[in-house]
C-alpha cells in the first residue's frame, strides 16, 4: 500500500511538472490596445480580448481570474458592464471562470463544444467541463451582428471537440487554444493540452484558407500581422 502511494506520488509530481514546463512556454500579451478598438486583457498565462465599437464592447473569452481581470480593466479604464457579449473559444476553466465580471453580456459557445459541458465527454479522464450560465449555441460559420460589430463563428475541433475561431469585421480572426505561434509561423497547440491533435492540424489547414484576414490573436502565444506567411506551411498545396 505504501509503495502504490509512493508511485502515484511520483506519477502526479511527473504529470504536474510537465504541465508546468509546457505553461512556461506560453507568451500572451500585456494587457493593451494591440491595435485600434482591440484590446489584449492579460491573465497570468491567457489573454481575453476586447472589441469597441463605440461604447459598448465584445469579449472573446473570459480569462480564469475575477479579481486579476477587474485590475487590469481598470487599466484599460475599461467598465465590464459595457461589454454586451462574450464568444466562448472553448469551455476550459481558464477561458471562462471570468464571465462573472461581465453581467451585462450575452454568452456564445459553439454547439459542437455543448457535449463538454452537459457530461457526455470527459476533457480528461474523470474530469468535466461547467458552464454555468445560460448560452447560446453557435453553428459552424454562423454569423452575428452585436451592436454593429461582426462575428463569424468558425469551427476548429481539435483542442476540444467544439473549439470555435470568430473572425471579427472579416479582418481580425480569434483563434482560442486552437494554435500557437512560434517564430512568427503557425504551430499546433501544446499536444498535453490537446485532446486531438491530428484533428486540431486538418482544422489548421482549413483556416490557412481564410482570406482576407489581417490580424490572428492566440489565447496564449501572443498574435501576428502577417497571417499568410503565418500559416505558409499550413496551406493546401
Amino acid at each position: 500500500m505504501i509503495l502504490f502511494f509512493i508511485i502515484l506520488v511520483l506519477l502526479l509530481s511527473l504529470i504536474l511538472g510537465k504541465l508546468y514546463f509546457e505553461i512556461k512556454k506560453m507568451s500572451s500579451i500585456e494587457t493593451r490596445e494591440v491595435v485600434r478598438d482591440v484590446f489584449a486583457v492579460q491573465d497570468s498565462f491567457v489573454n481575453l480580448f476586447l472589441v469597441k465599437n463605440g461604447s459598448t464592447y465584445i469579449a472573446i473569452d473570459a480569462g480564469r481570474n475575477l479579481d486579476h481581470i477587474q485590475k487590469e480593466l481598470n487599466l484599460l479604464h475599461i467598465n465590464p458592464e459595457s461589454v454586451v457579449a462574450v464568444f466562448l473559444t472553448h469551455s476550459d476553466v481558464d477561458h471562462i471562470a471570468g464571465l462573472k465580471l461581465f453581467k451585462n453580456a450575452r454568452i456564445y459557445l459553439s454547439r459542437e463544444e455543448e457535449q463538454m459541458i452537459t457530461g457526455q465527454t470527459a476533457r480528461f479522464l474523470f474530469m468535466k467541463n461547467k458552464l454555468n450560465y445560460v448560452h447560446e449555441l453557435v453553428e459552424d460559420n454562423q454569423v452575428f451582428n452585436v451592436s454593429g460589430i461582426k462575428v463569424k463563428g468558425i469551427l476548429a475541433p481539435g483542442h476540444t471537440p467544439g473549439s470555435m475561431c470568430y473572425l471579427v469585421n472579416n479582418t481580425y480572426l480569434f483563434t482560442g487554444d486552437s494554435m500557437g505561434i512560434k517564430n512568427g509561423k503557425i504551430i499546433e497547440f501544446n499536444k498535453i493540452f490537446n485532446m486531438d491533435t491530428q484533428t486540431q492540424e486538418k482544422s489548421l489547414k482549413k483556416l490557412a484558407d481564410l482570406p482576407g484576414v489581417e490580424y490572428l490573436f492566440t489565447a496564449h502565444y501572443g498574435f501576428t500581422d502577417e497571417f499568410q506567411r503565418a500559416f505558409g506551411n499550413w496551406k493546401k498545396s
